[in-house]
């Protein structure tokens, strides 16, 4: 057998019918086993999923600082309007924004045109104290 470097990993060449063998004996014992129709019958994640209560989300709702936190985000972000802003003031009003504010999508406008006039009506644009 020889031992050659491929790509940064030890490659091995010219192996023996006994050393064959034994590499593909070493692959099925750790292969999962599957039922007749190819379903698994062990879970490849044993830990699965976590029960409720215990993801990051809950901790921290149920956590007696969380509206403290979310609190304090607020008063970092209102202070960008200052003569001098919190140096976080602009990632905290970016996090309030993508968290409260809906992601504008994109829209298709169709342009129909008789061949004589070039001209496209948009529709009318509103301020947002407008909108009611």
């Amino acid at each position: 057998m020889d031992v050659v470097m491929h790509k940064g990993k030890e490659a091995k060449r010219n192996l023996t019918t006994e050393e064959r063998k034994e590499i593909v004996s070493k692959q099925v014992k750790n292969k999962p086993k599957r039922a007749e129709n190819g379903q698994l019958l062990e879970s490849g994640n044993k830990a699965g999923r976590p029960k409720s209560g215990l993801a990051m989300v809950d901790v921290f709702r149920d956590h007696k600082m969380a509206f403290e936190v979310i609190n304090k985000i607020f008063e970092v972000a209102v202070t960008i309007k200052d003569d001098k802003p919190h140096k976080d003031a602009m990632s905290c009003a970016k996090l309030i924004t993508e968290r409260f504010v809906p992601q504008l999508k994109a829209t298709e406008i169709r342009v129909d045109t008789d061949g004589t006039e070039n001209l496209i009506y948009l529709p009318s644009q509103r301020d947002v104290e407008d909108v009611d």
